[in-house]
């Protein structure tokens, strides 16, 4: 348990250092992208960055959760599309405003392919695609 508690820790690390690096020093190219696709898809974490969703699109099992953490500068509300009703998937919805460092978590119930957005930034969005187990 230790051992998972301390390789999660290292992964979410690196994604905060990477996304810092790459968003205070130059637009986040799709090398960047990738990169960071590499290191979050495993541990089910997007990063919200000044940019946007990253990665922007995620394949998971259905019953899976999914970690929403912003690391940008402004403030985060995740919710299904489409913007502004969120009817798409409306369990899928923060219903509520938060900060940097804040973490928002949802565990996907349905399969589909859910997209979502962030309700104060609706261009900043992704793709939730979930299957089943």
């Amino acid at each position: 348990m230790k051992f998972k508690i301390i390789v999660i820790t290292l992964i979410l690390i690196a994604v905060f250092g990477v996304t810092y690096f790459y968003t205070n020093n130059k637009k986040v190219s799709e090398e960047d992208l990738k990169i960071t696709k590499e290191l979050t898809s495993d541990s089910l974490t997007i990063v919200y960055t000044n940019e946007g969703f990253m990665p922007k699109e995620i394949n998971i099992k259905k019953g899976q959760t999914v970690k929403f953490i912003n690391q940008s500068d402004r403030k985060m509300w995740v919710a299904s599309n489409d913007h502004p009703s969120h009817l798409a998937y409306p369990e899928f919805d923060q219903k509520e405003i938060t900060v940097r460092g804040t973490i928002y978590e949802f565990k996907f119930e349905k399969n589909g392919n859910w997209g979502y957005h962030n309700h104060l930034y609706s261009t900043h969005g992704g793709t939730i695609n979930v299957t089943e187990n």
